[in-house]
């Protein structure tokens, strides 16, 4: 389980803390523990978690599924991994008088697609053998029914930023020591999105998504292999702004049957027989996946011989053919023997012998022991 980590109290906000709020208490933290200002060794450790939680928070996404799972991790957005990347000296101006000094990446705007999911989905040899259609449960974002994905309350609106003009980004002249450079950085007003939401959805906190878990029936092609990934189109989190949604994916683990190895679409497996089959040849049957089928053992077949039952395996993935199945025989020799069939194992023995009858041993363990 992912440790929970509390975001809001790392920054010192309240939960229904503002934008502003929090960027206001991310430069304040900025300016007291930023390495470049603070010598303490510990300092730099402390920002790193002061960026994590405001990578989170400062994102209204990232924000509306950390509040939902109470995890970033668990939502979907892993630790802060990362160093100050490029956190240097025009962000330390800008903790101290906010002012940037860098050209800001401006939010990519309109519909953007969904994000993938996975899950893991354990299946058996029968299954395999024949495809399967399994309910799976996932938790994964979905357009707010309340107001329908647009994050503003129903009734409103969103309107247009009248800062940027709808553009989500605005353009600075700054004179420097060697001449003046345009800077292209994001909308402080409407952080890039080129519209304002008034009256945030109280249901979805103005993202426009929720986090739900859903039931969903997947089908299983027969022939999957451990490990096999299959994708179903659609089905991951929904797009942001009528973006489409993503993919999910399930990971296939198959379940061990002590009867059989497998190999590809060929099974192995092992049959004791007999002596006197072995001897004199005839029909067994042997467990397949799906039911016991026939097979021909010819007289005379020496122990660890293998014989091949033709498309008795698995069906290969994606095409009509199946695999074999490897029988390899042991003899089976009976534990105990009645006074008739020791009577003619001994005669038998004599024949093979050249006449000579071997003689029983009075303590053995052995086949011919006395009873």
């Amino acid at each position: 389980m992912a440790e929970y980590k509390d975001y809001y109290q790392v920054l010192g906000v309240p939960k229904n803390a503002t934008e502003e709020e929090i960027k206001r208490a991310y430069r304040q933290l900025a300016r007291q523990y930023h390495p470049d200002l603070n010598p303490d060794p510990q300092a730099a450790d402390k920002m790193r978690e002061i960026n994590e939680a405001y990578e989170v928070l400062s994102d209204p996404e990232k924000r509306a599924r950390y509040d939902q799972t109470g995890s970033a991790e668990e939502a979907g957005f892993g630790p802060f991994t990362g160093g100050f990347g490029d956190f240097g000296i025009g962000d330390i101006f800008e903790a101290f008088f906010g002012t940037t000094f860098r050209q800001t990446r401006v939010r990519e705007r309109g519909p953007q697609r969904g994000r993938d999911l996975s899950v893991g989905l354990r299946v058996n040899l029968k299954e395999v053998a024949l495809g399967c259609e399994k309910e799976i449960s996932i938790p994964r974002l979905e357009k707010c029914p309340v107001c329908n994905g647009s994050g503003a309350e129903p009734g409103t609106f969103p309107t247009l930023c009248s800062r940027c003009q709808g553009k989500g980004e605005i353009r600075q002249i700054n004179q420097s020591l060697f001449g003046q450079f345009i800077q292209v950085i994001e909308c402080p007003d409407c952080h890039g999105e080129g519209t304002i939401i008034r009256n945030p959805c109280k249901n979805c906190r103005g993202t426009g998504l929720i986090q739900t878990r859903r039931e969903i029936k997947v089908k299983i092609p027969p022939g999957v292999e451990e490990g096999t990934k299959i994708r179903f189109s659609g089905e991951g989190d929904a797009g942001w702004k009528g973006g489409p949604s993503g993919d999910l994916y399930v990971l296939i683990s198959v379940e061990k049957d002590p009867r059989f190895e497998r190999s590809g679409p060929h099974l192995k497996t092992t049959l004791e027989v007999p002596y006197y089959i072995m001897a004199l040849g005839g029909t067994v049957e042997v467990d397949s996946v799906l039911e016991k089928v026939p097979l021909e053992i010819p007289a005379g077949t020496p122990s660890d011989s293998q014989l091949t039952l033709k498309g008795k395996g698995l069906p290969v993935l994606g095409r009509n053919q199946r695999g074999d199945l490897l029988v390899t025989l042991k003899v089976e020799v009976p534990k105990r023997l009645s006074q008739e069939e020791r009577e003619l194992l001994e005669k038998l023995a004599q024949i093979r012998g050249n006449g000579k009858s071997p003689q029983p041993r009075k303590r053995g363990r052995g086949l011919f022991r006395n009873h």
